[in-house]
């Protein structure tokens, strides 16, 4: 995935960085880049007033992102992208960009993004925090995933069809006594009711 990140500001910066850590072949133009770019030696750099970029030059690429200070200059580019039938973010103006780039979380078992839609970076930041924030106060939330990806194995293990399996695991999901075992931190027994429920329904 070939990505254009036009302007090499704070913004500019945290897409580019973001998408090169997910894999994608980074090209930022800008005639000034952040330190932290300048760092990088994977994101390809190239020195080129945002006013010059064509049809041609964003052909070369699958998704833009404009992120400069000039309003003009980016709805310029994303309506070259929408000619070109190129994906195209302008985080000043949500209502030209074919998708959104979200603020994002991410860890081994949860990963959550959020967006206000270009309204506010800061109150996206807020949000992100509190639901962070909400998910530390209750820790059965990340228990309670935890035994459901051990049923999620448990059912692909003993259940062939993989609609069946789903009507079970909704099934398990809503069970009240294994939602008891939870709720209590009982992981073991938990784990065995949801084998019987998975029993019973072969019988």
């Amino acid at each position: 995935m070939r990505i254009l990140v036009i302007g090499g500001g704070k913004v500019g910066s945290k897409r580019a960085l973001k998408f090169s850590e997910y894999g994608a072949e980074v090209t930022v133009l800008s005639l000034a880049f952040s330190e932290e770019l300048s760092k990088r030696d994977d994101i390809k750099k190239i020195s080129l007033d945002a006013r010059e970029v064509n049809r041609e030059f964003i052909r070369n690429y699958d998704i833009v992102i404009t992120a400069t200070n000039n309003p003009e200059v980016n709805s310029r580019i994303c309506d070259l992208c929408r000619e070109e039938r190129k994906l195209c973010n302008n985080p000043t103006n949500p209502s030209e960009s074919s998708f959104i780039v979200p603020i994002f979380y991410e860890d081994e078992d949860i990963g959550i993004a959020v967006t206000t839609m270009g309204k506010s970076s800061i109150m996206s930041k807020v949000i992100l925090d509190r639901a962070l924030e909400a998910l530390r106060e209750d820790p059965k939330i990340l228990l309670e995933l935890k035994v459901m990806a051990d049923v999620k194995a448990m059912l692909k293990r003993k259940v062939a069809d993989p609609s069946i399996r789903y009507v079970l695991y909704q099934k398990i999901f809503v069970d009240r006594e294994f939602e008891s075992f939870i709720n209590n931190g009982n992981v073991n027994s938990a784990m065995k009711r949801a084998e019987e429920i998975i029993n019973e329904s072969s019988q």
